[in-house]
């Protein structure tokens, strides 16, 4: 998962979307009500698993986009 605080300047390294540049912006400039964007996951992994079937057969599963690899703002 992702955590930490963004940094009030979002610079082009961080590739953060539209919608957090845009937020950001409104926070700032516009009502500052409105919540500074937050750490969110930027690229995934996939997970593997290994499932137990009823019938006591070993499945493997690989679900991509799971696991957060890295973080942006």
């Amino acid at each position: 998962y992702c955590k930490g605080v963004c940094p009030r300047v979002l610079h082009y390294g961080l590739n953060s979307p539209n919608h957090a540049i845009i937020q950001n912006l409104v926070s700032e400039l516009v009502d500052q009500n409105v919540p500074q964007p937050s750490c969110v996951p930027y690229k995934y992994v996939p997970i593997s698993i290994l499932l137990i079937e009823a019938n006591g057969s070993i499945l493997y599963k690989e679900y991509e986009g799971i696991i957060a690899q890295s973080c942006t703002c």
